[in-house]
């Protein structure tokens, strides 16, 4: 289905034909190539498509055909149709990012930072990729280690993992979604946004207490986010988090760059800043 930007049909067929090799069935939502300019329909009946594929008991999966915007409109109508959404896998990320935090905080059910339909299934994923994203979502991957890039603050913790892009996190501030961080391991990422700007959304989460009660701090890609000057990303992240009193690394390949592990929000993983590593140690979908 399409929760938030319009859909171009080549695309979509393309990226659905990558699940259908995989031996899945796949249903289209009847609405999902509907446009109203870049959004995917009117947010009412986006919203009755998502009620929908929760409800139905054949429906093991629901996977999110592209971002852009238009996620966050559905959330009223969700709260005022009493949404009770039946476990299931539900996998997306970029614009997706409020509706996985908001699904997992309000419901407790596991959501999946993951490729989406459209767009990387239709690039094609990299080995690595695609083992964590169809290894989680049938079962047959339960763990893994990641190692990532640059330490900040040593040290280890264990948590549930939230998050996603930075920019729309940032956008749930003082809204009836905000998102909830105290005890988490906040995974952060982004795309096509200046360093000025990331240093504006990182302080205004500082500002807002979201960085105070973290269990731990992941960075992932800020794809296309540096612009020349004297302050890069991450100077600008070494710099804010230099006395953070929690493990705070980079380096962790997923969102919108060339590579995308799969994120499973709601289960337990482990930021070692010793080992330099990312580790989930719980079955997902078990």
């Amino acid at each position: 289905m399409a929760p938030a930007g319009c859909v171009e049909q080549d695309a979509l067929l393309r990226g659905v034909q990558a699940i259908r090799d995989r031996g899945f069935e796949v249903e289209l939502s009847s609405r999902i190539l509907d446009s109203k300019g870049y959004l995917a329909g009117d947010e009412r009946n986006r919203a009755d498509d998502l009620i929908d594929f929760f409800q139905r008991s054949d429906i093991n999966a629901i996977f999110c055909a592209r971002g852009g915007f238009g996620s966050a409109q559905l959330l009223p109508y969700l709260i005022q149709s009493n949404f009770r959404p039946a476990p299931k896998i539900f996998a997306g990320y970029s614009d997706i990012t409020f509706l996985l935090n908001w699904i997992n905080s309000r419901f407790g059910m596991v959501t999946f930072h993951a490729p989406m339909v459209a767009m990387e299934l239709v690039r094609g994923l990299s080995d690595r990729t695609q083992e964590g994203f169809w290894g989680l979502l049938t079962g047959a991957k339960s763990e893994w280690q990641i190692e990532l890039g640059e330490v900040i603050r040593t040290g280890k913790a264990d948590g549930e993992m939230m998050g996603g892009c930075l920019s729309v996190l940032v956008t749930t501030l003082g809204t009836p979604y905000e998102i909830q961080t105290d005890g988490k391991l906040l995974f952060l990422e982004d795309v096509g946004e200046r360093p000025y700007r990331i240093e504006r959304m990182l302080t205004h989460l500082k500002m807002a207490g979201k960085l105070d009660h973290l269990a731990g701090l992941v960075f992932g890609d800020f794809t296309d986010c540096e612009a020349e000057g004297p302050r890069s990303v991450v100077q600008i992240i070494a710099e804010m988090f230099a006395q953070a009193p929690y493990p705070v690394l980079t380096g962790m390949p997923a969102g919108h760059g060339s590579e995308h592990i799969t994120l499973p929000f709601g289960v337990k993983m482990i930021l070692d800043g010793n080992r330099r590593s990312l580790s989930l140690v719980e079955s997902p979908v078990a």
